[in-house]
């Protein structure tokens, strides 16, 4: 008997084409846009970080007498309260957003958040010492708030200065771990409190 092979219909040999179309040009073509489109966003990203002074240390002493500086080697969040605050529709707005970087960052050991406040109305400081977050923030109950505003407030001048912005009324600050100042934030507007998000998560370090 002879044998015979069945020769792939017209309709298979169209289905094998275009898988491997989808193979070897689609997906790597996509996976390609992909990538390109994040080493942009990237690259963007990183480029809208900026050097504005550095933070001061943050001590403190321990009871064998050491002293740490809670600050040192940590992508840093710093908002300045000013002196004696008040728990305010901005300040309540603050503490709360506070709230959800601990929530979102407080695994992370590169990570802190750092309050400067010189007092604080009981309402303030009551409802500041009740949120989850009271422990993990560095808290800075100072009396050298003027040190603290002089090196905040200068770096936020010079960032209005280069993006040719109106200062706003409550900012946040951003510290890498080398303790530079990389950019300001309005800290009232959610819009920007997403980007700040997006560049912790660029200034933090790879492990």
């Amino acid at each position: 008997m002879e044998n015979t092979e069945n020769k792939p219909s017209t309709a298979r040999k169209i289905y094998i084409a275009a898988a491997l179309f989808l193979i070897l040009v689609v997906l790597p073509g996509v996976s390609w846009i992909y990538l390109r489109d994040g080493l942009n966003w990237r690259k963007d990203a990183v480029a809208e970080l900026g050097s504005y002074g550095q933070i001061r240390p943050a001590y403190i002493i321990w009871q064998d007498h050491t002293k740490e500086d809670l600050l040192k080697s940590k992508v840093v969040v710093v908002h300045n309260f000013g002196e004696d605050p008040d728990l305010t529709d901005a300040n309540r707005k603050i503490l709360d957003t506070g709230e959800r970087l601990y929530k979102q960052f407080s695994q992370n050991p590169d990570f802190r958040l750092a309050m400067i406040s010189k007092g604080g109305t009981a309402e303030f400081r009551s409802y500041a010492q009740t949120l989850p977050s009271a422990d993990y923030a560095t808290w800075v109950w100072t009396g050298g708030l003027g040190s603290w505003r002089t090196i905040l407030d200068n770096g936020f001048e010079a960032y209005c200065l280069k993006e040719n912005i109106s200062p706003y009324k409550e900012y946040y600050a951003l510290a890498d771990t080398a303790g530079a100042i990389r950019r300001y934030y309005d800290a009232t507007d959610d819009r920007q409190i997403e980007r700040m998000v997006q560049h912790i998560a660029i200034l933090l370090p790879v492990k």
